[in-house]
């Protein structure tokens, strides 16, 4: 089975671009979807605030980290009824969100959403303008019985010559990392990523290259950002290069 190897982390990516520019606008809610231990099923809000129908493609993957880095693959144990919605101008649309197996959910399971505005073919006038559909990638989260907690512990390590820092989450739920920040000693932090920095789910590990000013470091580096857990303020131990 295909796996894509790089998952989509924001909210709203930009898609595609052709030349014309689209009267549709696709907005959905909610932007993160947790699903209840004993509940198989949800919904999401399609909504479309232009003056046109627009046309939009459910898909729904199976999310998963593999040393250290996302993976989606498509997912037939979830799925999104329907796959295919056409939406009329300044009208709400509700999909629903299946989960298929009858067996309980014993450690989160975690999947993404992806909703992509299909753009209509039409034909390009002169001087030109540009046509942008958008996808949205929602993360989806199925919650146990037992209410859990993430365990993040820090790494860092060199591989193929790279200074990597990873997080390795041992606890049964995902940890949303954002505005991380690596330093050296008493240093000024250098910023990772400001904003949204990826999730690292649940038995996973995430990994992050080291800023370019980091990369000789021979010392453990501090790690500073925020996360849906509280402030990390933490040390990189470091592990045998390879």
């Amino acid at each position: 089975m295909r796996i894509l190897k790089r998952a989509s982390i924001a909210s709203v990516a930009l898609a595609a671009m052709t030349c014309s520019v689209s009267a549709a606008s696709l907005q959905v809610a909610p932007t993160t979807v947790e699903i209840p231990a004993g509940v198989s099923a949800s919904t999401l809000n399609i909504k479309n605030t232009g003056s046109e129908p627009l046309r939009a493609q459910v898909r729904v993957f199976r999310w998963s980290m593999v040393n250290g880095e996302e993976k989606l693959e498509p997912a037939t144990d979830v799925v999104a009824s329907p796959p295919m919605a056409t939406v009329k101008p300044n009208t709400d649309y509700t999909m629903r969100l299946v989960r298929l197996s009858k067996t309980p959910v014993t450690a989160e399971e975690t999947y993404r959403i992806w909703i992509d505005e299909i753009p209509e073919n039409k034909t390009v006038k002169s001087g030109g303008f540009v046509n942008m559909t958008f996808r949205y990638s929602i993360p989806v989260f199925f919650l146990p019985a037992a209410e859990q907690a993430p365990d993040i512990k820090w790494s860092q390590e060199r591989r193929g010559g790279k200074l990597y820092v990873s997080a390795t989450n041992a606890g049964g739920r995902r940890v949303r990392v954002a505005d991380i920040a690596f330093g050296e000693g008493k240093g000024k932090p250098v910023w990772v990523a400001k904003g949204l920095a990826g999730y690292v789910l649940a038995r996973s590990s995430k990994s992050w290259v080291a800023p370019a000013a980091l990369q000789k470091s021979a010392q453990p580096l501090l790690i500073t950002a925020q996360s849906d857990s509280g402030p990390i303020n933490a040390q990189a131990l470091p592990q045998q290069s390879r």
